[in-house]
Parts: structure tokens; C-alpha cells; sequence
């Protein structure tokens, strides 16, 4: 008896005495596909990925050597440090992206690449060496050649600062104290459009010119929502000083 209560009292519990049994077949739900449920990439890949494209494409196109024009040089370099960021030092804060911006991405890179390299190449070629290279380049171009590395440098030197608070393995974000982020919160944007402004004006290229226009309104774009964000996350800590976006007192 013990033993047929107990049973009753088990099935009573998963089956409503409300509902009976059919065998009728339930009819199938429809399962809606979001966007968040849309095929997603890391974005160590992605980065991998759009800085390995230029590298490849530039001189495939300008028909020389990564090291055989000044052209070529910087933007080999440039490159050659992104990707070795993406490896070794940068921290995200978000794991994954859509796939979609691997090709997005990818496709802006590489066919900036081209475009540049094409345009760089009708100018003619220096020597293959640096030091020959650099030799022949007038005081001017010069000028534009360490204002590029001093950029270069700079860059990497925020993006240390930013991975170092993140050491931890923490993704939160946190205030960046390091002296270029007193007065802008993305000084690495401000050395990165930087840098293209000298290797355009370095290369006298106008391809150059429309890549480093396109790349510093999007740029402005993202520094101007990650001001807004660390005001709104940070408005009551003293270490956060930064009132501009890119350029301290203007923008």
C-alpha cells in the first residue's frame, strides 16, 4: 500500500491531474534566429586576420619588396607591430564578434592596402636598403619619417599602459593613469591617426590621404562613445581627468 502511494504521489507530481495523456503529435515551434545566435569569431582572430591582410597585399601590389620604398617600409612596419600587439599585448574585453566583421574588416584592410600600394608605386622606387634609403630622402620627408616613428612609439606605448590593467585577467574596464589619457581618453587613436598623417604626408600619397581620413572619423566615432562611457562609469573618481576625446581642447 506504502508503496502504490508512493507511486501515485511521484507521477502527481510531474503530470497535471488537469491534463491527459495524447498521442497526438504536438505541433512544432518555431525557433526565431536572433542576431546574438549568429556565427561569432574571437577577436584575437579577427585582428590576426586584417592586419595579416595588408601585410600580404601591399606589396604584392606595389610589385616591391616590403623594404624596397620608403612607402613600403613604413607601412610593413606599421602593420608588422599591430599584428605583433594583437599577439603579445592587447587585452579584450569582449571575447567575440560577429563572423561577418572578419570579412568586413579584412576587406577595408586589404583593399586600403591595394590601393595605397598602387598609388605609392607610380612614384619611383628608392634602394632596397634602409640606410641607402633613408639617405636619399630629403631633410623634409625626413621630418615626416620621425614624426611617424615618434607616433609609432608613442602608440605602443598606450596600448602596454592599457594592457597592464588587465593584467589580472580581469576584462573590467579601468582608469588609465598613464600621462596621455589626462586629457584624452583615447590618446592610442590620437598617435594612430598621428601616424598616418606623416606616412601621408612622408609618401605625398593621396590614397594615403583618403585611408587616413576614413580610419580617423571612425576613430573620432569610437573615441567620442568611450568618452561618454567613462564619464557616465567614472564621474566620481578623481584619477579620471580626461575631458576630450583625441585632441585635448578641441575634440
Amino acid at each position: 500500500m506504502k508503496l502504490a502511494l508512493l507511486t501515485v504521489a511521484t507521477v502527481g507530481a510531474f503530470v497535471s491531474p488537469r491534463r491527459t495523456l495524447s498521442t497526438r503529435p504536438r505541433p512544432q515551434r518555431t525557433v526565431t534566429r536572433t542576431p546574438t545566435m549568429a556565427a561569432r569569431i574571437p577577436w584575437r582572430t579577427v585582428f590576426v586576420c586584417e592586419y595579416t591582410a595588408p601585410l600580404l597585399v601591399f606589396p604584392a601590389v606595389a610589385q616591391s619588396g616590403p623594404f624596397s620604398t620608403l612607402a613600403s617600409t613604413l607601412w610593413t612596419v606599421h602593420f608588422a607591430k599591430r599584428l605583433a600587439e594583437t599577439l603579445f599585448v592587447h587585452k579584450f574585453s569582449k571575447g567575440t564578434m560577429p563572423l561577418t566583421n572578419l570579412f568586413k574588416n579584412c576587406g577595408y584592410y586589404g583593399g586600403a592596402a591595394a590601393l595605397v600600394g598602387w598609388d605609392v608605386s607610380r612614384r619611383g622606387p628608392y634602394g632596397a636598403q634602409l640606410a641607402k634609403l633613408f639617405a636619399q630622402l630629403s631633410t623634409t620627408t625626413k621630418v615626416f619619417v620621425v614624426g611617424w616613428a615618434l607616433c609609432e612609439v608613442l602608440n605602443l606605448y598606450t596600448h602596454l599602459h592599457l594592457a597592464s590593467l588587465r593584467s589580472d585577467g580581469s576584462r573590467e574596464a579601468k582608469i588609465p593613469t598613464a600621462w596621455p589619457f589626462r586629457r584624452v581618453c583615447s590618446p592610442n587613436y590620437s598617435f594612430e591617426i598621428g601616424s598616418w598623417i606623416f606616412y601621408s604626408l612622408a609618401t605625398a600619397s593621396p590614397a594615403a590621404w583618403a585611408f587616413t581620413a576614413l580610419g580617423a572619423l571612425q576613430m573620432g566615432i569610437w573615441s567620442k562613445q568611450k568618452l561618454k562611457r567613462y564619464k557616465r562609469k567614472f564621474k566620481d573618481e578623481e584619477a579620471f581627468t580626461a575631458t576630450h576625446a583625441l585632441v585635448p581642447g578641441v575634440f
